[in-house]
Parts: C-alpha cells; structure tokens; sequence
C-alpha cells in the first residue's frame, strides 16, 4: 500500500504477558492464519481498477491501537486526525505507493485525562508512514512494508492488508473508490515509547479501515 494505511499507522502500548497468552494467536489474525495462501498462478497480476492518486476518506476510514492491559482484556484507542494517498498502478500493483499519516494530538482514548498523556508518549505531531514495497501475498492479500516515523525515530514496519473491493460512488463526485482492511503489530519500545511497562506489554495492534477516492483529472 502506500498502503500505508494505514498506515498507517501507531500506536502506544501493549500485550502484557498473560499466562497462557502466548500460546494462541493474536486477535485480528486468526482468519488469516487459517487461510492457505492463493498460489501466486492462481490471480492475475493486473487488478480491474483505473490508475491515479487515490486519496484517504477521513469520514470512512479508521485507526486503531489495541493494548493488553494488565494481562486482562484488550484496549482500544484511535486516532481522529489521518490522511493518506495511495498511487495505484492496476497493471501491477506491487509497483504502486501508499504514505500516510495520522496526528498524535488526535487520539482518543475515550478514558478522561488520558489523551494528553498518550500524545506526549508518542511524541505528539505526526506519526507517518511510507511505503518501501509491497508484495502480492494472494488474489485480494498482500503485504505493505514502509518506514514508521514516531516519536522522532524511524523503523521498518509491516503491515497485511486485504483489498475488500472497489465501486464507483455517485455521493462522491461519482469517482473510484477502493476499500481497504490493514493489520500489523509494533514494538512500541523501537520508537522510545516505554511509559506505563509496569502494567502494559512492548507489542502494539495496529487495526485500519479505510476507503480511498480517486482524485479527478
């Protein structure tokens, strides 16, 4: 992606260690642990859908970070603030490029007071991410690897992303959109974010919806 897309992008805390926890898969990745892979002579490699520069809808889109907390259920936060530009190439997508963003002072916990706090972890401003490659993993599958820039430090990240379809929309200017799920894990500590260890894990889910329109002209 400049699936990027997500993300794209990012996150704060963790699954702490639960006993047992490590002896099953991580939410959000069962299905697709599951699924034999489509072999690559299986799916063409041009995709039915126009090239040019596909921008992010912010009001049908979503990222979000999912922490363990305490060992005991999942919590989940957002970002309210993202954007994100994909360059599609239909005739390969693996040629295409994704960056996007999201704005750190945009999270949303839901739980008082503890926004601010959060930004200041991640290091407030943008979180951004840009694509390096993307390798088709099966017909409608694949995997984004980029660059994520948080909290003043840049590392390599991957994300697995499903296209979930593409369709013209008459409320939007009657343009292309594509439609997008991404998933991916960090190690929050990589980017200096090491608040709260006592009582959350290192691993952060990455978890993005997003539909892309595609610009006029």
């Amino acid at each position: 992606m400049r699936v990027q897309l997500l993300a794209l992008c990012l996150a704060l805390a963790a699954c702490a260690s639960a006993p047992g926890a490590e002896n099953g898969p991580p939410p959000f990745t069962q299905g697709q642990m599951q699924a034999a892979p489509t072999p690559a002579q299986d799916y063409a490699i041009s995709v039915d859908a126009p090239a040019g520069v596909y921008q992010l809808d912010p009001r049908h889109a979503s990222v979000q970070f999912r922490i363990r907390h305490m060992g005991l259920a999942w919590f989940t936060a957002r970002f309210d603030t993202k954007d994100a530009t994909l360059s599609f190439d239909p005739a390969d997508p693996a040629r295409s490029q994704l960056s996007a963003s999201v704005t750190a002072d945009s999270v949303n916990t839901g739980v008082e007071g503890l926004d601010a706090p959060v930004a200041r972890a991640l290091g407030a401003g943008a979180i951004q991410f840009a694509s390096t490659g993307i390798e088709r993993t099966g017909r409608f599958t694949g995997r984004v690897t980029g660059n994520l820039t948080m909290n003043g430090q840049t590392h390599p990240v991957a994300l697995d992303v499903t296209f979930a379809g593409a369709a013209i929309d008459p409320l939007r200017g009657a343009n292309m959109v594509l439609g997008f799920s991404a998933h991916g894990e960090i190690d929050r500590t990589q980017w200096g974010v090491n608040q709260w260890r006592a009582f959350t894990g290192d691993t952060v889910q990455i978890v993005i919806e997003a539909e892309l329109v595609r610009r006029a002209g």
